[in-house]
């Protein structure tokens, strides 16, 4: 049986502009939870970067994708933001792409829900040097570090952050949490760059700073 989050899934995997909006239009006219929209676009996105990986897609199929979800977060945004999914505060997350990467999408939807869900967050932007993670969580002592990267070539810079960081860390009665996040990220990549916590999508991201912060 097709169902709606299948058409959408589907919808964005395929790379279909016009039908990824329409059923996100549908789907809020319906008042369905925005954050079960952003979920299935990003497990098509999951799609479109296997295909991408088989050969299937090339850079410019990343790009139209990466187009199609920030028009998505466009249209579902606003309704995030002043919808009743908003919570007391849980904790302050610092939240970067390393360096030597520039894609801030996940990111930003990630700081999105992080903020929907009531935590405090610190937005460093993108291709941040390991040096200003370690400065900036010096200041802020956040409860998490969020590391964001796509590309290949960032996972080199998130160990280079990490290290520093663990190295500043250690000295703090309590050491904050050090999560990495992207499409490709797996846990290959997590004991390449040195931490326990890794999520391939964002809603995923904050279940689980809500349980290791809250239990």
């Amino acid at each position: 049986m097709i169902t709606k989050q299948n058409d959408l899934i589907s919808s964005v995997a395929n790379l279909k502009e016009d039908d990824v909006l329409s059923i996100v239009n549908n789907r809020l006219a319906e008042n369905e939870n925005p954050l079960a929209i952003v979920h299935d676009c990003q497990k098509g996105m999951r799609v479109v970067g296997e295909r991408y990986s088989e050969g299937r897609y090339y850079i410019a199929g990343l790009i139209m994708a990466g187009e199609i979800l920030r028009q998505v977060m466009e249209l579902v945004g606003p309704v995030l933001q002043s919808c009743d999914l908003v919570e007391q505060a849980s904790g302050t997350i610092l939240l970067g792409t390393v360096q030597d990467d520039i894609h801030d999408l996940g990111k930003n939807i990630v700081k999105m829900l992080f903020a929907c869900h009531g935590f405090t967050v610190h937005d460093l932007g993108v291709d941040v040097p390991p040096a200003k993670f370690v400065s900036e969580s010096s200041r802020i002592k956040p409860d998490v570090i969020g590391l964001s990267g796509l590309i290949t070539a960032a996972y080199d810079s998130m160990k280079d952050t990490i290290s520093l960081l663990r190295e500043e860390t250690d000295k703090w009665p309590k050491k904050p949490y050090i999560i990495i996040g992207g499409s490709q990220i797996d846990e290959r990549v997590s004991q390449l760059v040195g931490t326990d916590y890794w999520v391939t999508e964002a809603d995923a991201g904050v279940t689980l700073c809500k349980q290791l912060l809250m239990g």
